[in-house]
């Protein structure tokens, strides 16, 4: 055999052997990929702040529960918030107070915008929008023998000495709220000793009207029944408060005579 059969001979053999591992690799499967581990975020931490419950309005007075404990990220957590580890009693020591401002359900509570009864301010936010605190002299006598307490619904009268007509009473405004006795604002079926002045809620045009009358007179506080204080606030004749000053009328009995006269008028 010559030289160039076995070099031949060699060449195919090696063609061969590379033709069988190239065959051997491409039928074995792929390796599967190598896993990749994904590390999961940890949990933020959390810490239970006091929300509202509800929505809450300006002048409502608020009890434990319209509050609840909510998680609230730590690192979102302000300083002025009501954590449960710091303030365990919230709940209870909020109930009765009335809120400067609105809430709304799920808000963080700032003791800010609530105020507790004793507090400065707190009969500011007792008094409904667009009404007035009106302080008026009274005494056992004239309170309806001391069974008026705060929430109690009145008739404001002042008496007058007409002098030569003797003594005029006129009936200045009816179905008026009573805030307070001597600036002491009490919780419902408390009791209290009658003072010597009565706060009032009063709108502008029955602030002007109880403000002469108590220059020109004595104030008589007439105490009204709970099934007659449907409908706020009343003139005498029984019509809404929310008209001018010059359409409201006034009672004015002499001698045991009733006459109605328009405020500002001459009977």
């Amino acid at each position: 055999m010559n030289a160039v059969r076995l070099i031949v001979l060699a060449v195919a053999a090696l063609a061969a052997v590379f033709a069988a591992v190239f065959v051997r690799g491409a039928m074995q499967p792929a390796a599967a990929p190598a896993p990749v581990i994904v590390e999961q975020a940890a949990a933020p931490e959390v810490m239970q702040v006091l929300v509202a419950a509800r929505d809450i309005s300006p002048s409502m007075r608020v009890s434990a529960s319209d509050f609840r404990w909510a998680d609230w990220p730590v690192e979102a957590v302000m300083p002025a918030f009501l954590n449960r580890n710091d303030t365990p009693d919230a709940l209870e020591t909020l109930s009765g107070s009335i809120a400067r401002a609105a809430f709304v359900d799920g808000e963080p509570i700032l003791p800010g915008k609530l105020v507790q009864p004793g507090e400065a301010g707190f009969m500011a936010a007792v008094i409904d929008p667009g009404m007035r605190g009106v302080a008026v002299p009274i005494s056992a006598e004239s309170g309806a023998g001391g069974f008026i307490l705060p929430n109690d619904r009145v008739d404001v009268l002042v008496t007058t000495d007409g002098r030569n007509t003797g003594y005029i009473s006129e009936v200045l405004v009816e179905n008026v709220r009573v805030l307070a006795i001597d600036q002491t604002y009490v919780e419902d079926g408390e009791s209290v000793v009658l003072g010597s002045t009565a706060t009032l809620e009063l709108t502008p045009e029955q602030t002007r009207a109880v403000a002469l009358g108590v220059a020109e007179g004595d104030i008589v506080l007439a105490l009204r029944s709970v099934a007659d204080r449907e409908g706020g606030p009343r003139l005498p004749d029984g019509s809404s408060n929310d008209q001018n000053q010059n359409g409201r009328e006034v009672r004015i009995i002499r001698y045991g005579a009733e006459q109605r006269v328009a405020l500002g008028g001459t009977p």
